[in-house]
């Protein structure tokens, strides 16, 4: 997994240099490598919505203007997830939605499920793996919003505390106490039975995780 990350930023990198020396072939694979993960980061912030669309092609018309500015080239991601979580932010307080979104409240302590203890698929069955992953998302839901984003780039998108920090323009001690608390909440909302499938995934990572803003 490292290996394939590291394989995937290192062609990225390339293809971003060639980018900036004026090779348009260049940036159509990188955006299309790109886009995908930076639509379904916004599709995660503003929900669903027709300005989807929209808010891609304005991040990546940002981004084809101003990729000399990335750096180091290894910061590409964190930079587009950044500038996708702004923008976002403008659409929701443009919308009057800004407000509503709890950053570093307390999280709304709902257990959820969607199936109950005697329905629940065997776990070798697709629909048990869709309704796990279901009844996650759910949860995550209720995460106070920085909560939220920190747990979705680690754990969704793949990105390094550092990355994370640099996309949320906050410090590594910060993501990782964020990401220590997303965590601890998510055991108090999730179903046992889940959390015993999920334990590998959703250990506390008690060793790096830093005093900081939650």
């Amino acid at each position: 997994m490292v290996d394939g990350v590291a394989e995937r930023t290192a062609r990225e990198s390339e293809l971003l240099a060639r980018a900036r020396e004026g090779d348009f072939d260049a940036y159509e694979e990188l955006q299309l490598a790109l886009e995908p993960s930076v639509r379904r980061f916004v599709r995660r912030l503003i929900g669903a919505s027709d300005l989807e669309d929209d808010l891609v092609q304005v991040v990546f018309i940002a981004f084809y203007q101003h990729m000399d500015r990335i750096d180091p080239p290894e910061h590409l991601r964190p930079y587009l997830y950044r500038m996708a979580r702004n923008r976002c932010y403008d659409e929701l307080r443009r919308q009057g939605r800004y407000r509503d979104v709890s950053l570093d409240d307390e999280a709304v302590e709902v257990r959820v499920s969607f199936v109950s203890a005697d329905e629940t698929p065997a776990p070798d069955d697709a629909v048990f793996w869709l309704l796990l992953q279901l009844e996650v998302r759910e949860a995550m839901e209720s995460l106070p919003e920085l909560q939220r984003q920190a747990l979705i780039l680690y754990s969704e998108e793949g990105l390094s505390y550092a990355e994370i920090a640099t996309a949320m323009n906050t410090s590594t001690g910060t993501v990782k106490s964020r990401i220590h608390h997303a965590k601890k909440t998510l055991r108090r909302l999730l179903r046992p039975e889940t959390l015993q499938t999920l334990d590998e995934a959703l250990r506390d990572d008690d060793s790096g995780t830093s005093e900081g803003e939650n």
